[in-house]
């Protein structure tokens, strides 16, 4: 749990060594591209092998410090071989200066988050642990992924909070930290080091694509890139009038500080669901974390091996894609959406010149009238006694994706009439098979095994909407975006219109289908819709608006005005959820329980079972390891899982003396925990009994720890 200094020094180059191989494949690989663009790339490799290869042995050889050996040795001969076969000194790219003026805004805003991730991840106080607001939640989930995995190296890997059962969940984006606490590392460590370079990556890779979207005259504006960068990543609505409408000095505002998760961007009480990426997904999600580590920079290569038709690019563009179903299969199905408008994009064609005539224009504004009517209309029904059918609702969501496929067929057959086709199987023919030969038996091993029944895909209308009608429920939680978004849909440019088909399309489908059990989570597809929303608002904001000025005096204060006022807007309400996170404070695990999970990591067996609460913030679970009867409900159920037996026999052992040793010896029960929060959860009456039935081999600080002999 607190590893050695030897440990950490050992994990922190292992972790490094991927980086460095990682960078040097990318640098022979990616000839064409900048050299800091063929780094963050190389960057990412190196995560990615790291999360892969490990793994592929470990299916053979499980999860131990082997299969990291032969994995590093793997990496090693792959840059080996790319040197050797490939001609070319990649080295007479190297460059060192940085005069990019993003790195004024993304390297602060990298550094505010990652202090805030350090200071909320399980730092020792006083001999407990703590943490912020947004990771007092699932980081408990991922600590347990990421210590069970480690400890019990069993492959595929297991619920360690419901043993037998299959782990339901991407995983590879906490067996990389796995791999670094295999090799003694605190289990601090292991958790962040990958999260920091993660962080970076993600970073960069939003803005690569901004700037790579942004191109004017072959030279990428970097003032629209950082706008949109800016607003992606503070996010916000209009929430904070529920906070600041009685003044800034008045108790109302205060409570954003002091309360739990009550900011002007996750405020339940008044619907207000559009959380911040910062706060709500980055720093606490580890999943959407590493998913947007590589879909980010991926997205990046593809828009420019687009433009280059650069099948190389494409081939290591599919690699990257087929290995995210295990990462984070919500980034694999945005990215297979969005690729598919892309190629319809280059199929068709389509000019990116100035805004339409007029007509197109009122085609525009009929279409956009038409849609937020209907929407609203169908928004309206839900809400009402007599709401239409989930089935029903998905039909509608499966026959918008029908139509699209349907164009899509004709335009393919079209290609091939007039040429076009043969280019397209040149780049996105073969992005296309490698990503179905590395996807395919992830997705029927893991992923369809997985994403059965009723609570996964199904039709639900407006995700998260529970109460307020459609048009409002956006303008509170998107605000200023909002609005800006749907007048650039009407007056926007058809470059404007070009980056946010894909945006578009990709959110329809998330208003009629969601995804996974819980409906919230459909954000982390809404969310990469989002950029490319910012991506094209910027450019409406920075010349659109500005050009309804007649004198280049007034389009330069029109544009000032325009970016510094959207600026405010978009960016106010995410600046207090910031603020908020950044001084909350909670106990995570107390003195008594990490001491006690200090001795389990001593004293028992990794494989051993553990009779404790259900709470989500279980030490057992999460420090050591070590399996529970039963964990909380709050992340079995939203993982399709069933787990109701195990927690009502929980309740039994603890509650009914009659029936506990039979289902102590049902569970391979090898200890019972007794603290505070199994004496705060259940009436135990008996508990001078059980001290005296079973042996006491821990009980120090109001814990204590019962050896039960299985018969």
């Amino acid at each position: 749990m607190f590893g050695t200094l030897s440990g950490n020094i050992g994990a922190i180059c292992f972790f490094c060594f991927f980086q460095i191989l990682g960078i040097l494949l990318s640098l022979k690989l990616l000839k064409r591209q900048s050299f800091w663009f063929t780094v963050l790339i190389g960057s990412v490799l190196g995560s990615f092998s790291l999360q892969w290869l490990p793994v592929l042995y470990a299916f053979f050889i499980d999860f131990t410090v082997l299969a990291h050996v032969l994995a590093l040795i793997t990496m090693a001969l792959i840059v080996l071989a790319a040197y050797v076969r490939i001609p070319g000194n990649p080295f007479k790219r190297v460059a060192v200066s940085i005069k990019d003026p993003a790195l004024f805004v993304i390297l602060p805003l990298y550094l505010l988050t990652v202090i805030i991730l350090t200071g909320h991840t399980i730092p020792y106080i006083d001999g407990a642990m703590h943490s912020g607001q947004s990771t007092y939640g699932d980081m408990n989930m991922h600590l347990g992924f990421i210590t069970s995995i480690a400890k019990q190296s069993v492959f595929p890997p297991e619920y360690s909070i419901l043993p037998g059962t299959r782990l339901a969940y991407p995983f590879l984006s906490d067996s990389i930290s796995s791999s670094l606490y295999l090799f003694g590392c605190s289990l601090r460590i292991a958790y962040l080091i990958s999260m920091y370079v993660a962080l970076l990556q993600v970073f960069f890779g939003v803005y690569c694509i901004a700037k790579q979207s942004l191109f004017v005259l072959n030279k990428p504006h970097l003032g629209k890139s950082i706008l949109a960068f800016v607003l992606f990543f503070l996010n916000g609505g209009f929430g904070f009038y529920y906070f600041v409408n009685e003044g800034f000095a008045s108790e109302n505002f205060k409570r954003i500080f002091t309360a739990f998760y009550e900011t002007p961007t996750n405020y339940v009480q008044e619907n207000i669901q559009w959380h911040n990426i910062l706060c709500d997904m980055l720093i606490p999600q580890r999943a959407t974390l590493f998913g947007w580590a590589i879909l980010f920079p991926l997205l990046a290569l593809l828009l420019k091996a687009r433009k280059e038709a650069d099948s190389h690019a494409f081939i290591l563009c599919g690699i990257l894609a087929g290995g995210l179903v295990l990462i984070h299969t919500h980034s694999f199905l945005a990215l297979g959406v969005l690729c598919a408008i892309f190629v319809l994009q280059d199929l068709t064609q389509e000019e990116t010149g100035k805004s339409d005539d007029k007509k197109s224009l009122i085609a525009r504004l009929c279409l956009v009238v038409v849609f937020l009517s209907s929407m609203s209309i169908l928004c309206h029904r839900q809400h009402s006694q007599n709401p239409l059918s989930s089935n029903l609702i998905l039909s509608f969501g499966i026959g918008i994706v029908a139509a699209f496929l349907g164009w899509l067929c004709w335009e393919l057959v079209t290609a091939g009439k007039n040429g076009t086709l043969k280019k397209i199987l040149r780049t996105w023919g073969l992005f296309l098979l490698v990503v179905v030969i590395l996807a395919l038996p992830q997705l029927i091993g893991f992923t369809f095994r997985q994403a059965q029944g009723d609570q996964f895909v199904r039709g639900s209308f407006n995700w998260a909407n529970e109460s307020d009608e459609y048009i409002l429920f956006y303008l509170k939680n998107l605000g200023i975006m909002f609005i800006l978004t749907i007048l650039t849909l009407i007056f926007g440019t058809k470059k404007q219109i070009r980056i946010l088909s894909p945006a578009c399309f990709l959110w329809v489908i998330c208003e009629f289908i969601l995804f996974q059990p819980n409906p919230y989570d459909n954000n982390k597809l809404l969310l990469v819709s989002y950029l490319f929303m910012c991506i094209a608002v910027s450019d409406f904001v920075w010349d659109t608006i500005p050009a309804l000025g007649k004198k280049k005096s007034s389009v330069r204060i029109l544009r000032i005005t325009s970016v510094a006022c959207v600026t405010v807007l978009g960016v106010f309400a995410a600046v207090l959820t910031v603020s908020r996170e950044y001084v909350s404070d909670y106990e995570l695990y107390s003195r008594g329980y990490v001491k006690m999970c200090e001795w389990v990591e001593n004293n028992t067996n990794p494989t051993d079972t553990f009779l404790t609460a259900t709470n989500h913030n279980n030490a057992i679970a999460s420090l050591t390891g070590r399996n529970i009867v039963c964990g909380s409900g709050s992340f079995l159920y939203y993982h399709g899982v069933d787990y109701a037996q195990n927690e009502a026999d929980v309740k039994t052992m603890y509650e009914d003396p009659s029936r506990r040793d039979a289902l102590l010896d049902q569970y391979h029960v090898d200890y019972l925990v007794l603290g505070p929060c199994e004496w705060g959860t259940y009436e135990i009456s008996d508990i001078e009994e059980m001290y005296e039935k079973y042996d006491v081999v821990y009980n120090e600080e109001n814990v204590v720890v019962l050896r039960h002999v299985t018969r």
